[in-house]
Parts: C-alpha cells; structure tokens; sequence
C-alpha cells in the first residue's frame, strides 16, 4: 500500500468512449475527499472511437503552510508508475511494453479483450496469446489484480459500461491506495454520473477482489519462483551458498529492498564469486543501518544504494565481456532470431576494438600504476609523440573452437580481477560513493537520497565509461559539495541543494553527458548570487 505522504501515480490504459473519463473523475474526487491535492488529465488517444487513449493521475497530500506546493507532472515517466489500472487486457500490454510497469507496480486490470485492427486483419487466428500478457504483467508489477469485469457486469445484469465501477471497487479491496472505501462511495455519488448502478458495480468489484485475493500466497509464491529460476542458473555449490544468502536476506530485508539484493547476490555470484556477493551485501548493510535509525523510514536510501552499488560493482570489463559473448544462452537466442535449423552451420564473428587501457586495465595495479606514472613525464611525452589512442582489433569467430578458446580462457581469468588496475580505479569510486552518502545522510535525508540516485549516471564501456566516471566526481565536487557547504554554514536548510542538484543531475543523465558543464555553471551562478 502507498503510504500517506507518497506521491502517487496512476496510469489507466483505456478504451476511448468506454467512460475512462468518468473513471479518472471517481479517483481525483476520492483523493479529494482523503485531503489530498490530485490532478487527473487525458493523454492524446483515440477517445470517442474504440482506439487507445490515456489517462494520468497524481495525487499528494496537501501541503503544510510552510511547505512547497507539489507541481504535478504532465506525463508518466516509465519506470515511476505507482498503480496501473487497465479496461482491457491488451491496453495493458501497450503500457507495460512503454515501460510503465516496474517492480513496485501494482496492476488491477480486465482480463476481457477488445480486438484490435491488427489482431482481425489476418486470415488466421491473429488474436494476441492472453497468457503472454499474464507473464509480462507478472514480471513487471509487485502485484496483479486480474478478473473478467465485462463478464461481472453482464453476470449481474449490467452492460459494458459498468466496467469501469467493477475496477474502481476492485482498486479499492486491492489496498494499493490509501483511500478509504467509503471516500470511493462518496466520489461516485459526488460525480453523480449513474450513480445506482455504479455503486452496484463497485460493490460487484470490491467484492470479487476481496474474496478471491490472497496475496500473502501468491506473492510468496512469485517470491520463491523469482528465486528459484536465478539459483537454477549457478553452479550447485555456489547454489547452496546462494540460497544461505537469500535466507538472511528475508530475515533482515523486506520489500523492494529484498528484490534488488537477491537479484543483485544473484548476478554477482555470477560475476565473480560469493566472497564478492557477500562484500556487497556488507557494504548495503552499512547504508542500511542509516534508515534503521530513522522512524517511519521508506528506505529508500538503503533501495537506491542497493541497486547502483550492484552496477557499479559488475563494470564491464574485458573479463566480463568475454564472459558475456561465450554464454550458451547468447548462442541459443542468435539461433532463434535467425530462424537457424540444427542441421545448418552458421558462424557468430565478434568485432572486438579494445583500447589501451581496458587491455593493461586487466593487469595487476602493482605492474600498471609504475608505467602509467613514467607515461606522465617530460620524457615519456617526449620519446611518445602518437596522439591517436591504441587499439588492438579482434575478429574472433566465437563459435568456432579457436574463437571460443581465447575467450573462455580470458573469461576464467576473473581471478584477477581484484587485483587489477581497473579494480582499483572503480573502487576508488565506489569509496567516494558511499562515503558522500554517509556525509550528506548527517545533513539531511533527501539529499542522501539525492547523491545515492547520482550513480545511476556512471555506465557505459571503455571511453563512455571514463566520462561519465568524470561527471560524476564532478557532480559531487562541483555541484553537491559547494552547495550544501554553503547552506550548512548559512541556512541549515538544504532546500536550494536539492533543488539545484535535482536540476543539475536532469541536465546530465536527461542531454547528454556534456550536460554536466552546464550543471556547474547553474551552482556556480546560484552561488554568485547568493554571495551579492
């Protein structure tokens, strides 16, 4: 259930002229009733005429008198989408294949279809699988609501539109909003649009959805089935080892927290080994303790750090990537997409155009770190006057003996890993990474949060990599540290920081990566001013 003082967001995938208007109104009029500020708007679609079309709501509690309004976004942004509610199946499809649906998503959808052009067109059966839509929608949600409400309405002597009022109820029993049923009731009646027999159809809705909810079973049961299928994929004793994790973790963790740690042990037990997974979960446990010893915490510190330690900690090197290209599943999914028969011979070739440092990056620190220090003299420079970065280009056919050789013997190389040169420079990050946290968790929470999402914009390979390793330094350096620094001393209010930094992180992960020089010019410039 979404907490009080969340901001909510709602998506409803629609079918134009099926009354998605009116549904949209019973929410915000609830939200209303609960002393909530919500906006509801409709998104271009093909309303009135059978097509898509879309609705987006957000709601937040009302603010204090000292506190900022909320400004409400125009458009769901994918991936954010708290609660998605669908008048048909395939709508659904379409948002989740957007992006919408996410693993703190809670769906709530009619499993009854209206069948679209492309879906008729073909002489054949072109209807889209049902189960399909199940699977996704099981994969991108905490939690799926689905029943038949044209079948409920036509079952309680009702027609189609009475659809909407069967969702509604059943988004009222789910418990996914903190909206009372009476405030439902109150919306209904308030909106005055059929209201009789709406109120039936909610009831219908309400009451299906209770009595046919389990959700302590059915969320164990995807829980156990999330666990199963990435333990299948270790080795039998680092399996073992895997599932010993996985038990501390459903003592000490819960919710979405719980998810990215198993799935993030998972992928670094793979990666390298389970002394590496078990550093990671030593490294989260430390952030951890920080919304412990806050009351009422979301733990949304310890969820973001969580999962961009993971990604920080499985960079791509050329360990990895040999790892990667070597994969029986990479083979498998090649021979599906080419259609490819077992009888045909086929050859996958790799162009590979590793440069200098992701080669002696793989090297042990104590080899690299003296040569790299000679490379920056006046002699060095002197002697080496090439300009243009070296490279060493590979064409290995990975599916012929010699080809598949060279890089599983560099994949079984990971061994060396932790002592390597690159090791040392991504560390050197991840230090910086949790040690900023720690600071700006002692000024204030937000802000934590704020430089714990920062992350997010480290990735990439080779010289993408190295950029925005840069920009991220920067960032802290140039944006965050100047910042707070000057509101510690001069306002113990963090509001200008968060706000700035908030902008300048957009400015960086939304242009591109250069936008990290404008990011420093707007601190810069707000810091100026602040100084007249």
């Amino acid at each position: 259930m979404q907490k009080k003082s969340d901001l909510i967001k709602i998506l409803i995938p629609a079918v134009g002229g099926q009354g998605g208007g009116v549904l949209t109104e019973w929410i915000v009029q609830a939200f209303f009733f609960e002393e909530f500020d919500a906006q509801g708007i409709s998104l271009p679609g093909l309303s009135q005429r059978g097509g898509s079309t879309v609705y987006y709501i957000e709601a937040h509690p009302k603010a204090d008198s000292e506190e900022k309004s909320i400004i409400f976004a125009q458009f769901p942004v994918p991936g954010e989408v708290d609660i998605i509610l669908a008048q048909e199946f395939l709508e659904l499809g379409r948002a989740l294949e957007l992006g919408y649906g996410s693993d703190k998503t809670t769906i709530v959808t009619s499993s009854h279809r209206v069948y679209s052009t492309l879906e008729k067109m073909p002489i054949g059966s072109g209807i889209y699988s049902d189960e399909n839509l199940r699977k996704i929608a099981a994969g991108f949600s905490s939690k799926v609501i689905e029943l038949n409400a044209l079948e409920l309405s036509k079952a309680n002597g009702m027609d189609e539109l009475a659809v909407n009022a069967i969702l509604l109820g059943a988004l009222s029993a789910s418990g996914a909003l903190p909206i009372d049923k009476k405030s439902f009731i109150r919306s209904i009646e308030t909106v005055g649009v059929a209201v009789n027999a709406s109120l039936k159809a909610f009831e219908v809705g309400w009451d299906y959805a209770h009595s046919n909810s389990d959700s302590n079973i059915e969320n164990s049961a995807k829980w156990n089935g999330f666990i199963k299928e990435r333990a299948e994929k270790l080795e039998d004793k680092e399996k073992q080892e895997y599932l010993v994790r996985i038990s501390n973790i459903e003592t000490e963790y819960s919710g979405n927290v719980r998810e990215i740690l198993a799935e993030s042990v998972h992928r670094l037990i793979d990666y390298q080994d389970i002394d590496y997974a078990d550093k990671y979960l030593s490294e989260v446990k430390l952030i951890n303790e920080i919304d412990n010893n806050i009351k009422g915490s979301s733990y949304k510190l310890t969820e973001l750090y969580a999962k961009n330690l993971a990604l920080l900690m499985s960079f791509e090197d050329g360990i990895r990537v040999a790892a990667l290209k070597i994969k029986p599943d990479r083979f498998k999914r090649i021979k599906e997409e080419m259609r490819l028969k077992d009888d045909q011979v086929y050859h996958v070739i790799d162009y590979l155009k590793p440069e200098a440092e992701e080669i002696y990056g793989l090297l042990p620190n104590l080899l690299v770190a003296p040569v790299l220090s000679f490379t920056q003299t006046r002699l060095f420079k002197k002697i080496w006057r090439r300009k243009k970065p070296l490279t060493m280009e590979q064409t290995p056919v990975t599916n012929s003996f010699s080809g598949y050789f060279r890089l599983w013997m560099l994949a079984k190389m990971k061994f060396l890993r932790p002592h390597s040169f690159r090791y040392k420079k991504e560390y050197k990050l991840i230090s910086r990474y949790r040690e900023s946290i720690n600071k700006y968790a002692s000024y204030d929470y937000k802000l934590a949060c704020l430089v714990a999402k920062s992350a997010q914009m480290v990735k990439g390979y080779g010289k993408v990599r190295r950029r925005t390793m840069d920009a991220f330094y920067r960032f802290l350096d140039n944006i965050i540290s100047p910042l707070s620094e000057y509101e510690s001393n001069n306002r113990k209010n963090f509001d200008i920081t968060l706000e700035i930094g908030q902008e300048a992180y957009n400015l960086i992960t939304g242009e591109s990566i250069e936008g990290i020089g404008k990011a420093e010019k707007l601190a810069r410039d707000i810091l100026e001013q602040r100084a007249a």
